[in-house]
């Protein structure tokens, strides 16, 4: 059963539209890239209850165990490691403790058969 990873974070105040663009220009890059069992699912703004500089990064990962996405992108190396780091360099670590790190799960087992099914 497939996890889904949302990690939320703030963007240096001074630095959001430099990161809008730089994500319109790689984010089909941080796809093709992804780490083995890992789909990239998108950078998302809330609709509502939204800060300046709130981000939400989500992925899929394909495994049982809780994902650990910093290791995996040191396991690829080359240039998925350089995507994360241009990435990360957005990141505002002066609100680091206002990140969220959150996994979901299906309620509903996707490989189960409705009875009659």
């Amino acid at each position: 059963m497939a996890l889904i990873y949302d990690w939320g974070f703030y963007v240096k105040p001074d630095r959001e539209e430099a990161f809008r663009e730089w994500l319109a220009e790689h984010e089909r890059e941080l796809a093709e890239l992804a780490p083995k069992s890992y789909e990239y699912l998108g950078t998302f703004r809330p609709l509502w209850g939204e800060a300046i500089g709130d981000y939400h990064q989500m992925w899929r990962y394909g495994a049982e165990r809780p994902p650990d996405l910093r290791q995996a992108a040191a396991d690829t190396g080359g240039a998925f490691t350089e995507l994360a780091r241009q990435y990360l360099s957005f990141v505002d670590d002066s609100r680091a403790d206002q990140e969220t790190f959150r996994l979901y799960r299906s309620v509903v087992d996707p490989t189960r058969v409705p009875p009659g099914g």
